[in-house]
């Protein structure tokens, strides 16, 4: 079975009986921001769910019955070949490899009220893809000491590699305890995502080694339920705590990392990326 992954946003639905007809995976609150554009709130429950490949298209319909009449709302989920986008008493069944299908439910939802930026699109590399990558890609480059790293594009950089099928990372960075860098993905050789970082110390009791061996073994044990581009919202080992908070999703994002010893911050690093059009 092709089973399909998505969202719901509980605040969306006028009904919330019909959530007895979902499978619910994990279920967070986030606060709501400026951003979100939804003032009436002031935050939201997220519900990821997973949807049975021959049971979508009923249960699409059953959620754009339950969905809330007002704002824009939608619901969507996917598997690598389709994606149903589902609005109050209108469905859209999209083959993801068809940018006109991507562009009719854009052109409904804005018609509706959605905010463009909210509204999914069309990509040659869908956000799912990038997901699962990026996740192993992480754990074969700087995380992993037992990694190499690769020749120096520039001079005097630190660069890491990774490929696999079509698609290609790289991360390249400058300094030790204060540096900076950029990570980006290649499709077929062309650009395709980024993320830019800079990260400092904020005690000079750390050094380049200790940094190492506190943030290897955050970053090591995966993203978690966070977009995989640091390590998880949390990691305890001891005395440390590394901690990584996001707003956005791969698509366009910013990120806030901090290292902690008894409770007091050592280090932090801001970092920000999206995809590159």
């Amino acid at each position: 079975m092709n089973n399909y992954k998505g969202d719901i946003i509980e605040e969306s639905l006028g009904d919330k009986n019909v959530l007895k007809n979902v499978n619910i995976i994990s279920t967070r609150v986030e606060k709501v921001t400026d951003e979100h554009q939804t003032p009436w709130l002031s935050q939201w429950t997220l519900d990821t769910i997973e949807v049975e490949e021959d049971q979508a298209g009923d249960l699409a319909d059953k959620l754009s019955k339950a969905l809330d009449p007002e704002h824009g709302w939608y619901i969507d989920y996917r598997n690598d070949k389709y994606h149903f986008v589902i609005f109050k008493n209108k469905v859209f069944k999209i083959d993801r490899s068809k940018k006109s299908d991507y562009d009719e439910m854009v052109k409904y939802g804005l018609s509706v009220g959605t905010p463009d930026y909210q509204l999914p699109n069309f990509s040659d590399l869908p956000i799912d893809v990038l997901d699962a990558f990026l996740r192993e890609a992480n754990l074969n480059t700087y995380a992993n000491e037992n990694v190499k790293k690769a020749s120096p594009l520039r001079p005097c950089s630190s660069d890491y590699h990774f490929e696999k099928g079509d698609l290609t990372y790289h991360d390249t960075y400058f300094g030790a305890t204060k540096f900076v860098g950029e990570e980006i993905v290649y499709k077929n050789g062309e650009p395709a995502w980024g993320m830019n970082y800079y990260g400092f110390t904020v005690s000079n009791e750390i050094s380049e080694g200790l940094f190492d061996a506190i943030l290897r073994p955050a970053l090591m044990s995966g993203s978690g339920d966070n977009i995989p581009v640091r390590g998880p919202k949390e990691f305890i080992n001891g005395d440390w705590k590394y901690t990584f908070n996001t707003e956005g999703d791969l698509a366009n994002f910013t990120g806030i990392e901090e290292i902690s010893k008894n409770g007091k911050v050592v280090c932090r690093l801001h970092c920000h990326g999206g995809f590159i059009e």
